[in-house]
């Protein structure tokens, strides 16, 4: 093996290891706080994405999460039996559900938000409003990065 190829032994946590453990810990709370709501963190997450973006269909949800079409299918049907989204035939393609929230969901997303931001208030209020930004960049551009790399 050429010597250059090697790399040298980490001092340190890899930032890849500390995303993961930060994600990890952050999901954990968040899963108890949306408890109070009746949700999990992910259910949570994808009523979110739908009220930011009405009309989603089940299979690019299930494409932006990384999970596969049933086991979105059996998350919307939970929301759904839940009362908090409504599915509707696309009228150009009958095949495509599309997603909405109702009123109830709605208001479940409202009450979410908030402790999504108290929260995010106190994981991140050790930094600046410019540091905060700066992380936000370097992530949406790593995620955007890892999605170009081919499988």
């Amino acid at each position: 093996m050429n010597s250059a190829t090697l790399e040298k032994p980490m001092t340190k946590a890899g930032t890849l290891y500390l995303v993961h453990v930060l994600t990890h810990a952050t999901r954990t709370r968040l899963d108890e706080a949306m408890a109070t709501l009746g949700l999990s963190s992910f259910q949570y997450t994808i009523l979110s994405v739908i009220a930011r973006h009405e009309g989603l269909s089940s299979s690019k949800l299930s494409r932006r999460f990384h999970v596969t079409p049933p086991a979105m299918g059996e998350v919307i049907l939970l929301l759904e039996r839940k009362g908090l989204i409504l599915r509707r035939e696309d009228p150009a393609n009958r095949k495509i559900l599309r997603l909405s929230l109702t009123p109830a969901g709605m208001a479940t997303v409202e009450k979410g938000d908030v402790l999504v931001h108290n929260f995010e208030k106190k994981v991140f209020s050790g930094l600046t409003d410019n540091q905060i930004e700066g992380l936000r960049d370097v992530l949406t551009k790593s995620l955007a990065t890892v999605q170009e790399i081919p499988r």
